[in-house]
Parts: C-alpha cells; structure tokens; sequence
C-alpha cells in the first residue's frame, strides 16, 4: 500500500531532501526520498558548487513499529566533485550515518541502558553484536570527554572484570563521581597511562589521591604527583583488619574442643560487627563467646577501637590514635595483631591522611557494583573502552535525545 503521510517531512528532519511517498507493505514501512533539486550542491570545504559525478542508492534503518514492523528510508546520494579545491563529496539526507539513522542509534542506545543486549536486539530486530557496536557507536558521539581541569581529589582502584582475574583500572572524581580513565590490569601502567595524559597545569591542582595499600599505585602518584597526599581507603583498612579477626577466629577453632567447633564458626560476621549493631539474640551468642576466648576478645576490642582513629577531627589526635593502638596491639600475644599492627606503621602516614582530606573509596565501591551490572546486562565484557564508555553514561547521561522526533 502506498500513501502520502502528511507531517512526514518533520519527522524526518532531512532539510534538503523531499519525501515522495511511504509504501506500508505489512512487513516493513518504506521512505522514498530525494534530493530537493532546487538547491545546488555546495563543497563543505570551501562552499564552492559540486558538479555531479556519480550516483548510489541506499536503503538505511530508521525508528520504525517495532521489531516486526522496521521503517528504512530508501534514497539516492550523489557524489561531486569541487573545481575550486578538486575535493569530492557525496550528500546524504541530515542525520544519517552508515546504514543506520543517528535516531535509531540513539533508541538502541537508550533501550542498552535499561536491558541486556539480547533484549534491546530483540526489541529492535537487530542482533546483539550489532546492538552492542550501534549503541558503542553512539556513545563515541554523544559523551562528552572526560572533566580533567581543577582535579582536587582522586579514587584508584581494580576491579576484576574477567574470569582468571582479568583486572581493570579505573580512577573516579572524588568530588563529583565522574569515571576519568580506564585500562587493562592493576599494575604501575594502568594508573600511569592516566596521570601522562595530565599537563602540568592539572597535576598542580591534585592535592589527594585515595586507594587500598597497593605499592605501585602509591610509587606512580609520588612519582607524578610529588606534592599531593596518597590516603589508603579506611575501609580497605578495615577490611584487612577483619581478615585479622577471622585468621584468630580460624586459629581458635582448630583449638577448640569438638563440640565447641560450631560455636565460633558460626559467629564470624558478629566478629566483624561494631559494637552495639547486633540484634540481642546475636549479641548475647558474641558475648559468650568474647567471655570464653581471650584471644577472640582482644582482637575484637582492638579492631572497635581501630575504628576511632578515623573519627578524630584533627590531624594531631588521629596520629596521637594510631600511634596508641599500634603500641597496644605491638604488644599482644596473638601473632595476627602484632602482623597488623606492624604493616599500619608502615603505612601511618597515608592513614593519618584521611584526618587532612576526608576522603575515601565509598564512591569508587559504589561504582564497581555499577560496572558488575553493567557487565552482566552487556552479556559479558566485550571491549573495556565499552565498558568505561557506557559507565560514563550510567554516572554523567548525556544529553537526552529524541528517538522519535528530529534526528
């Protein structure tokens, strides 16, 4: 069936171009346009007139009724050739790009964001590997590029992104969240890729760099950031810590008697609780225990009181804090505690940091359970400058953009 759709040249927003008919056959529905020959063919480079040379007839994928339903608008371009800077140029109708419409790109995109990609091809008639290289390509052309001007604080941190611990970097805005970088592994490299792409002037603005007790990303920011602070993550600390707690817990159930085995390896997270967070029937099973194993109990006391050192307001009490608890832990009889206690002296400075910056991962934690998401819905990692690219989405959306209007 053919017929003249009124309003249809809005829609398409092809100035330049005329809509000669839609034919509506059932299965698909067919945009027959042409060039407005009214208006003579301009060089792009120098505004001077083309002169035709050659013709070619394309078939392109717009929004259409669905995935059973696609519309394709079927048109014939022209190439030309410029006298005056013998340059060549072939028109095609405004927002047109390959064999896709910017405006079906920009609905696959926004359906990428919400489903896997196996739902969003569905959707679209289209198969996954294609979804995911149209929805890469839009975003390639639609986000901006990273805000690497007045940097103050930053996040590093790895996240696994493949089986056999396929590591990726990613350093965040502390500030404002923004992802800044991405790249392959954890090692000295994939931190200093980012910190090269700096100039001086944005380096200068840097004042604190926050990450786990990782060495090479500690040498890389001294190195090319001798004047900003490096904080470790509290609670990467506390994490270490708790690893601590459940090394004396492992210790004193090979110890215990048998009938007192299932005791303590059911209290391992009221181990790792802070005191006065547990429900009272929990409370009173951790009390038992804290009463009958002094080991258990000591490491428990000491890890409460690890907590404090990052709640003292100033610098000078938080170094007064660590220092205490470094010198009570130094002198327990449990081994794991005195293992601690001796790996914070060597990193007091950069925990003492926190009390100057107040800055942690919370941010950066926030964002690997983003990129897990994102890398379930995307089926899989398929490309890591994907990844970043749609993470910069999920955090910073671009602008919206019409998927049935106006390409």
């Amino acid at each position: 069936m053919s017929c003249k759709v009124i309003g249809i040249q809005g829609f398409l927003n092809t100035p330049g171009w005329l809509a000669d008919r839609v034919v509506c056959s059932g299965k698909d529905i067919q945009v027959e346009l042409h060039r407005d020959r009214r208006l003579a063919m301009r060089c792009p480079h120098c505004d001077g007139r083309l002169t035709p040379s050659r013709t070619q007839s394309h078939r392109v994928r717009d929004i259409g009724l669905g995935p059973d339903c696609p519309m394709w608008l079927i048109y014939t371009s022209t190439q030309g050739r410029c006298r005056a800077c013998r340059r060549y140029h072939t028109e095609h109708p405004q927002g047109v790009d390959g064999l896709t419409t910017v405006r079906f790109q920009a609905w696959v995109s926004s359906m990428c964001r919400v489903m896997t990609l196996t739902d969003a091809g569905d959707l679209a008639g289209i198969d996954p590997s294609t979804a995911w290289r149209i929805d890469n390509r839009h975003l390639k052309r639609t986000l901006p590029e990273p805000k690497l001007d007045g940097l103050t604080h930053l996040l590093v941190d790895e996240k696994s992104v493949r089986r056999r611990h396929g590591y990726v970097t990613f350093v965040l805005n502390a500030v404002t969240g923004e992802p800044l970088h991405c790249a392959e592994g954890k090692r000295r490299d994939s931190l200093e890729s980012f910190l090269k792409k700096l100039t001086p002037e944005q380096r200068a603005t840097i004042r604190a760099v926050c990450m786990d007790r990782t060495g090479h990303f500690r040498d890389v920011v001294r190195e090319y950031l001798p004047h900003a602070d490096v904080v470790f993550d509290k609670f990467h600390i506390i994490a270490n810590y708790n690893a601590t707690i459940d090394a004396v817990r492992r210790q004193a159930w090979h110890e215990a008697e048998k009938k007192d085995k299932s005791f303590i390896k059911g209290q391992r997270y009221n181990l790792f609780a802070r005191k006065g967070t547990l429900k009272p029937e929990r409370q009173a099973d951790l009390d038992a225990l804290l009463a009958a194993n002094a080991p258990l109990n000591e490491v428990y006391v000491l890890g409460d009181q690890l907590r404090t050192i990052w709640e003292q307001p100033t610098v000078e009490r938080a170094t007064a804090a660590l220092d205490d608890w470094i010198a009570l832990a130094a002198k327990s009889a449990v081994e794991p505690i005195r293992a601690f206690a001796a790996s914070l002296r060597r990193s007091a400075v950069e925990i003492i940091a926190y009390a100057k910056h107040r800055i942690t991962n919370g941010k950066m934690e926030g964002f690997n359970n983003l990129v897990s998401r994102l890398i379930h819905r995307a089926n899989g990692i398929r490309s890591v400058l994907y990844l970043f690219r749609r993470a910069r989405a999920a955090v910073i959306p671009s602008p919206r953009q019409a998927v049935c209007g106006p390409a």
